[in-house]
């Protein structure tokens, strides 16, 4: 019995469910996600009315904003206009600081979180209580199209420590039976750990799987490999690219289709997929403006997003750095969401270790988080048991933030890797501009 994890599992269960709109909110999404597209727009025409009243009476950031560009209030008559705002890039966002940070809101109404986003350098977010109800309610209904209930069981293999990297001959796992859910130890993930992954799924009936890419494709192929038969209901993918090889592996080793869903921890946009297997903007969460690259003719946009319920740290036309192919297509679901063709988010290499261990995008930017003064940064292997961390410092960085830094890599990674930092102007880019947050020369 893990102590910690059922007790954060009671925590996240009142703070989820209990403590915030959860109930009232999941019942209207059930109605909402029927609307016709004139009605949504005007859905979303009064909740964007609402946050910018809000924006103005209660964020410096963005009354000094409005001022000085002379955008009032009242200004907000259609959706077009919120294109009088500039868009606001994580750089804007840092360099706000906490004048960007609700002054409604106390710190004990508030929850920290950071996201690595396409810089693979995290940035702090506050969000409000509240907004964690109404965050968990859409997630919900994404789980709902999943074929999931609320009392189904799934296994959970994303960034949660269980153990430290280094310990072995112990339990890899732990059940929460608050939230229902088998956390895996993502940073154990082998091809040998794999096969006693799979057998503690089967033992505790779990229903559904929730992970990165990386990490679910890497269970799905040991199990096809090994002859082990794992049926699930559904299996669910976020944080890193999920490939079209990489979702017929997870599809046929746990015979059930594959629900593949984009978010951040800005809580500005998400994408869900359907039970018809389309990709949809939920435009009850946010307005989300698609906005082509370059005069691109094949569909490829800019993600401008402005979320409609984190309140203590709004972000208005908040570019989240990804790119996407939208659609014109309607889905035979009948909602009248935008359907979108595929996304381009987090990509990057999968690191090894000597003793065959595998660690992807999402699951390394881990090693990032809580660490601040840090405005990019990239993840480098160049030999089996060494890695090379490149960033870029912030004005504000200091040796305090090395030692942090070095504390944080020491909690996740196994000691089998060695880990060098170097400070650089600038980190390489891909051919579209974009950062690879983890990067393999073996």
């Amino acid at each position: 019995m893990n102590v910690k994890i059922i007790a954060n599992g009671f925590v996240t269960l009142i703070t989820k469910r209990f403590a915030g709109p959860f109930w009232v909110r999941r019942k209207q999404l059930v109605k909402t996600q029927w609307l016709s597209s004139k009605k949504l727009q005007e859905l979303q025409l009064t909740l964007l009315k609402r946050l910018i009243h809000h924006c103005y009476h209660t964020v410096p950031y963005y009354k000094k904003l409005m001022n000085d560009r002379g955008i009032k209030v009242e200004d907000i008559k259609t959706l077009d206009d919120i294109k009088q705002f500039p868009i606001l890039t994580k750089k804007d966002v840092l360099q706000a600081g906490k004048s960007i940070v609700s002054t409604k809101y106390p710190t004990w109404m508030t929850r920290m979180s950071y996201t690595g986003g396409t810089t693979g350098t995290p940035m702090l977010i506050w969000r409000d209580l509240i907004s964690v109800g109404n965050h968990h309610a859409f997630f919900r209904r994404q789980m709902d199209w999943a074929g999931i209930g609320m009392r189904d069981k799934m296994a959970i293999l994303t960034g949660r420590l269980i153990v430290k990297p280094d310990k072995k001959n112990v339990r890899l796992y732990a059940y929460d039976p608050f939230m229902k859910e088998l956390i895996l130890s993502t940073y154990h993930l082998s091809k040998d750990t794999a096969k006693g992954y799979a057998e503690v799924i089967r033992r505790h009936n779990i229903k559904a799987i929730d992970g990165y890419p990386s990490a679910v494709y890497l269970l799905a192929k040991t199990c096809l490999d090994s002859g082990i038969e794992l049926k699930l209901r559904s299996a669910l993918t976020s944080s890193e690219t999920l490939t079209e090889s990489m979702r017929n592996t997870i599809s046929q080793a746990f015979k059930c289709r594959v629900y593949d869903y984009y978010g951040s921890a800005e809580r500005t946009c998400i994408i869900h997929t359907c039970e018809h297997g389309s990709y949809h903007v939920i435009p009850e969460y946010g307005l989300t403006e698609l906005i082509p690259v370059d005069d691109s003719a094949d569909g490829r946009c800019r993600v401008i997003s402005t979320g409609f319920w984190n309140m203590a740290m709004p972000l208005i036309r908040y570019d989240m750095g990804d790119i996407l192919w939208k659609s014109d297509k309607d889905c035979s679901c009948g909602r009248a969401y935008p359907v979108i063709k595929s996304i381009s988010g987090r990509k990057g290499d999968v690191i090894r270790t000597p003793s065959g261990r595998e660690f992807g995008a999402a699951i390394l930017t881990h090693l990032l988080y809580g660490t601040n003064h840090m405005l990019e940064s990239q993840i480098i292997q160049d030999a089996l048991d060494h890695l090379i961390i490149e960033y870029v410092p912030t004005e504000k960085f200091s040796n305090k933030d090395v030692d942090d830094f070095k504390g944080l890599l020491a909690k996740h990674l196994p000691s089998e890797l060695r880990v060098d930092m170097r400070q650089v102007e600038a980190v390489k880019r891909t051919s579209n501009g974009k950062i690879k947050p983890v990067v393999s020369q073996l």
